[in-house]
């Protein structure tokens, strides 16, 4: 019915469907996996659609063989939003990326840089994501951080989710500086929608984020306290490092300057030519 919300049950049908379709069209997916609502029990019924991410290989060319094969999937994909009483994005049909150009996300690559400073932007309207190619990798950084496997190689989209997971703690750094704070502060930073920064395209109607995402923000946190970036108060109480900040501040800077070397993203991915 619409205006339901799809059940844990139906979302898992969902993801299996996908894989399939996704193993059919696309035999060389490195990974492909969900983000956006669904994976965390917040899609409705007639609103939400299934945001599908797929990762190529790298050096995979844009020819038409490429397009022919992501329109034949794209197909099965609207069918299955049919199927699922689901709304199809017609403008975004899902995404197609290359793992270089992953790898490139993780690390921040979309992260605007300011006077040496990462800074969110304060407006994530449509006009921002269309600015320019980088502000894709800020969405692919996100949609890595907050996702759900469904073909592929699950340790590739681990590894990944694991980095991004990172950079997505780093940020949210200077919105604790000061206090000791806890994975659970960290979450509700990513929730909040009212901050000016935004929340990383996760909605707090997410009703399943915290649940599912609480040992990856743990996981994160530990990482980051690996590398110097965060002090350690106890099991599970962490502080920033002002010097450990800074030095990530300034590696990420650095790697906007000369540590980038994915292709453009028109080499694969273009939503325009795609669109339905």
């Amino acid at each position: 019915m619409r205006g339901e919300i799809v059940d844990v049950d139906e979302a898992d049908r969902i993801h299996d469907q996908l894989g399939k379709l996704v193993g059919s069209h696309i035999p060389d997916v490195v990974v492909a996996f969900t983000s956006g609502s669904l994976p965390y029990g917040a899609a409705v019924r007639g609103d939400s659609d299934i945001d599908v991410n797929v990762i190529l290989p790298a050096g995979t060319r844009p020819d038409d063989a490429l397009f022919d094969r992501l329109s034949g999937f794209i197909d099965a994909y609207r069918q299955l939003h049919g199927q699922h009483g689901m709304c199809l994005d017609r403008r975004y049909p899902g995404e197609y990326f290359t793992i270089d150009q992953a790898q490139d996300a993780v690390a921040g690559r979309g992260v605007p840089v300011t006077d040496g400073k990462p800074m969110l932007p304060r407006k994530l309207g449509d006009s921002y994501w269309n600015a320019s190619e980088d502000t894709w990798y800020l969405a692919w950084m996100g949609a890595l951080a907050f996702s759900r496997h469904v073909v592929g190689n699950s340790d590739v989209l681990a590894k990944l989710r694991r980095q991004a997971w990172a950079t997505v703690v780093a940020l949210c750094l200077p919105d604790l500086s000061g206090r000791d704070f806890h994975a659970e502060d960290i979450v509700a930073r990513i929730l909040d929608q009212d901050h000016p920064n935004g929340g990383f395209g996760v909605h707090p109607g997410y009703r399943r984020f915290a649940e599912l995402e609480a040992a990856h923000c743990r996981q994160a946190l530990a990482d980051l306290s690996g590398r110097g970036v965060l002090g350690r108060r106890g099991d599970d109480i962490f502080v920033g490092e002002h010097d450990g900040i800074l030095r990530w501040t300034t590696d990420l800077a650095d790697r906007h300057q000369t540590g980038f070397h994915a292709a453009p993203l028109l080499t694969v991915t273009s939503s325009l030519r795609l669109a339905v």
